[in-house]
């Protein structure tokens, strides 16, 4: 397998296993909400406080999102995106010593990011997943990170996205970013046949109508008329209009088959066999 190689790489491809363990102090005064609740803000230095809350969630975690420094080079936002800040900076002179004064900017983002999502794969279950978002600066070596720390064959998605377009570029306008998705383990998802799946708003009314009344035992002809009539109660304007599909009268009934279509929910009534 291809793998990327940067000045720096040694110095950090076990560097997170050097960062030691803090304690996690609670600040009452800026707490709010239930306290038993589980949830935490935690301020700080991220590979710091990744550390520090590895023993409480370590392969708990079902899904992990984050949204890192693109590195495009700008030092003008509310934060620097061209890795240059004092704090990174006296990091890699700590981490990565004297070779720090002959980092890229792509170098020194490699040595930033490797040992963070080197922790957080500690994080995951074993059917976890890990979604980063990025776009072209970062893109090409971010993949080859991921696939040395989670493996080429856990690499689920590269997702596109649009975003808005200022309609002011030079060349060509890029108005997409990525999302990139690994899973802790694919072959665990596979084992659990694992489907994600979004069902479309008025699938679950639809499929709740039919549940019910077969629940109650109505035949299937008492269901189709309940269904026209439920139909045509609903507004023009409710979602559920779009997907309710009738087929009309057959010789053995009617009854209704939940069929999945690319990521919408679809209740199809169709023939059924009256047991």
């Amino acid at each position: 397998m291809p793998t990327l190689d940067w000045i720096g790489k040694k110095a950090v491809v076990n560097h997170h296993r050097e960062v030691p363990y803090r304690l996690i102090h609670c600040d009452k005064d800026k707490s709010v909400g239930d306290p038993d609740a589980g949830n935490l803000l935690v301020q700080g230095d991220n590979l710091e406080a990744l550390k520090a809350l590895l023993p409480y969630y370590a392969g708990k975690v079902k899904c992990i999102y984050i949204d890192p420094p693109y590195n495009t080079g700008n030092e003008g936002w509310v934060y620097n995106d061209n890795v240059n800040s004092p704090e990174i900076r006296a990091w890699l002179g700590a981490t990565v010593g004297k070779e720090a004064e002959d980092l890229s900017r792509h170098d020194k983002w490699l040595c930033m990011m490797y040992p963070r999502l080197r922790l957080l794969k500690e994080f995951l279950t074993e059917d976890g997943v890990i979604i980063i978002s990025i776009d072209d600066f970062e893109s090409h070596t971010l993949r080859y990170v991921l696939n040395d720390i989670f493996g080429q064959n856990n690499f689920i998605a590269q997702l596109v996205w649009d975003k808005t377009r200022k309609n002011d570029a030079k060349l060509f306008s890029v108005g997409h970013e990525y999302a990139l998705v690994y899973a802790r383990r694919l072959s665990k998802l596979r084992e659990t046949k694992t489907v994600w799946r979004e069902p479309k708003p008025g699938a679950a009314e639809i499929l709740l109508q039919y549940r019910t009344w077969r629940k109650e035992g109505h035949s299937c002809e008492e269901i189709q008329q309940r269904l026209r009539e439920w139909y045509a109660s609903l507004p023009q304007d409710h979602p559920s209009r779009s997907y309710l599909v009738t087929n009309g009268w057959t010789r053995r009934g009617f009854g209704a088959t939940e069929t999945y279509l690319g990521r919408a929910v679809v209740v199809r009534v169709t023939k059924c066999f009256i047991h």
